[in-house]
């Protein structure tokens, strides 16, 4: 799974999230986006249920690395939808209970543990998580990603230095015109964005999709 290779790469990897039709779905794989977050987290705009996802998520098997987002769900929550077999991997908003991780990785699908990260640091230490990977993003109150804000970049190298073991994502506030700069100042092994690429809350946009790709990807 390209997404998810511990193997380095010339070009952080990325993931574009927030799908919720097969059409803008595809038109991030055609962009060259490497993974998809869907958001099955009722309070986000960005919320599709899993039902209705997965039969245009099983036509996308092999083709990218379909994502579920989920936000303090049971267990009984994510295997339902592990269940439907239209996952790669899940990320995990709002558990700070390892052991809960750990039982999720149970499933057979990597897990992504999401940590927001205030002024001071990140809200969770990295190491005390059962898993190699590791998305940053701001934190901001009542939310769980996709609110378009950024955090200092240089807590995040400091964060990913610090636990060399683990592949850091970098999420939160990236669109086509600052991206470059972000991956310059921070080395990640994925930048991830939803608000950045829209045209409109939850409306992906074919242009900027392939705009931040471009910028993501070009040589520095």
């Amino acid at each position: 799974m390209r997404f998810l290779n511990s193997i380095p790469a010339p070009r952080p990897r990325i993931k574009l999230c927030g799908f919720t039709s097969p059409q803008s779905a595809r038109e991030a794989i055609s962009a060259g986006a490497d993974a998809i977050g869907i958001n099955f987290w009722a309070g986000s705009k960005r919320f599709i249920a899993p039902a209705e996802a997965a039969p245009w998520l099983g036509t996308l098997a092999g083709q990218v690395c379909r994502v579920g987002l989920f936000v303090n769900p049971t267990i009984d929550e994510i295997a339902a939808v592990i269940d439907l077999g239209v996952l790669d991997a899940l990320q995990l908003h709002g558990v700070t209970d390892p052991a809960f991780i750990g039982e999720a990785a149970c499933y057979g699908l990597p897990v992504i543990q999401a940590i927001g990260v205030g002024a001071d640091g990140p809200l969770a230490d990295p190491a005390i998580f059962p898993t190699p990977w590791i998305l940053l993003d701001a934190h901001i109150p009542g939310s769980f990603g996709g609110t378009g804000q950024t955090f200092a970049w240089e807590l995040f190298r400091g964060i990913a230095e610090a636990n060399p073991n683990q592949h850091f994502i970098l999420a939160g506030g990236f669109t086509p015109e600052n991206v470059a700069d972000a991956i310059q100042a921070t080395q990640p092994h994925a930048v991830d964005t939803a608000s950045g690429v829209e045209s409109a809350p939850g409306q992906k946009d074919a242009v900027r999709m392939r705009q931040f790709v471009v910028a993501a990807t070009k040589p520095d």
